[in-house]
């Protein structure tokens, strides 16, 4: 099989890190692999035997007409490099940046994969909208990972899928040791943005802090909204116990050590952080967001899940996981089942499957 990724970029993010797992994975399984960056901006490693191509299209642009120029350098360097390398699919995890490729997959007779890997309810535009629908439309297989985002779309759509949870992708939890003493802080992983919530976490931490002020609350990863989350730490009275540890290729590895995962998204796809953190043993209390979360804890055995936006029932979640050890223990020891049922090698042997069925015509029941 002879497959290539077309991404953006491999910075940070959960679909860089799909395509980082599931290359290496099916370079191993002997397949001949490609990814293609448009970008050079590299954050994740990829496995030995997976060939990078970087087209050097800059992410930025200094004005109108220098981003105009560098949208149609991404349809005439990608259609190109799709063309030369002919593979037998091209797999964009991301549906926006399989447009810069249609046109070539089409006339070249490449099968093209895609994914849905958010929550199409809080799409940002009638574009993304459009943009999205379109490859769908015209793509020849998609991922969805959970069932219930599949109801989102028609029915000639969602014949063409098939739901494939993400992986537990990330090494680092493999080899992760549960501490005899933990660490007395908090640890959220994720992107400082208007998605993930961090004001309801920041209001509950204040309430956890009144019983418990020795407490820490430690966030990885960076963003837009890094100065007025900073600012409203201040405001609250937090700013002591709150550290913004930036992008760290070893939050996880941080984590770990910590008393407990906390993660207050408004809307998930199927939330990597979280499966991360469940898979080291981390006690985790999450939002009961659509989608993702109730699909991985089971709420009150593996973990706790409380609604969207409620900073008491977050609160006392956290309060929970802090002051009843037992519970807190037994909830991530019951979550690292995710070691097994979401492993590197389930997954993407299931991706491997799916991809195999579409490239020989294959039509789903």
């Amino acid at each position: 099989m002879k497959i290539l990724f077309l991404v953006t970029h491999l910075l940070s993010g959960g679909a860089e890190r799909t395509v980082s797992y599931l290359s290496s994975y099916m370079a191993k399984k002997g397949w001949d692999v490609t990814v293609l960056s448009i970008t050079d901006d590299i954050f994740y490693e990829l496995g030995e035997g997976v060939k990078l191509v970087k087209l050097g299209i800059p992410s930025s642009s200094r004005n109108i007409a220098d981003r105009a120029l560098n949208v149609v350098r991404r349809y005439i360097y990608a259609s190109k490099e799709v063309k030369k390398r002919s593979p037998d699919v091209v797999f964009c995890m991301l549906p926006d940046v399989a447009k810069y490729i249609l046109g070539t997959c089409e006339r070249n007779r490449i099968k093209l994969l895609t994914s849905e890997r958010n929550n199409p309810q809080f799409v940002q535009s009638k574009n993304e909208i459009n943009t999205k629908i379109k490859v769908f439309n015209q793509a020849d297989g998609i991922v969805f990972q959970t069932e219930r985002v599949t109801e989102n779309f028609s029915e000639d759509i969602k014949r063409k899928g098939r739901v494939i949870h993400n992986a537990v992708g990330n090494e680092q939890v493999y080899t992760a040791v549960t501490p005899e003493i933990r660490e007395k802080k908090f640890t959220a992983i994720g992107r400082l943005d208007q998605q993930k919530d961090y004001p309801t976490m920041f209001r509950a931490f204040a309430k956890v802090l009144e019983k418990h002020p020795e407490y820490s609350l430690e966030i990885f990863g960076g963003g837009s909204d890094l100065e007025k989350l900073t600012n409203m730490a201040k405001e609250l009275g937090i700013a002591d116990n709150v550290r913004f540890m930036g992008v760290s290729k070893n939050a996880i590895t941080e984590a770990a050590k910590g008393s407990c995962f906390v993660m207050s998204s408004i809307f998930e796809g199927m939330p990597n952080a979280l499966m991360e953190a469940m898979a080291v043993g981390l006690p985790c209390v999450s939002t009961d967001c659509p989608y993702g979360p109730a699909e991985l804890i089971e709420d009150g055995v593996s973990g706790l899940l409380v609604p969207v936006g409620d900073s008491d029932a977050l609160a006392e979640a956290m309060l929970k996981m802090i002051e009843d050890t037992a519970f807190a223990e037994e909830c991530g020891r019951k979550a690292k089942a995710i070691l097994d049922t979401h492993s590197i090698d389930a997954i993407a042997e299931q991706y491997c499957k799916f991809i195999t069925e579409k490239v020989k015509g294959v039509v789903n029941d």
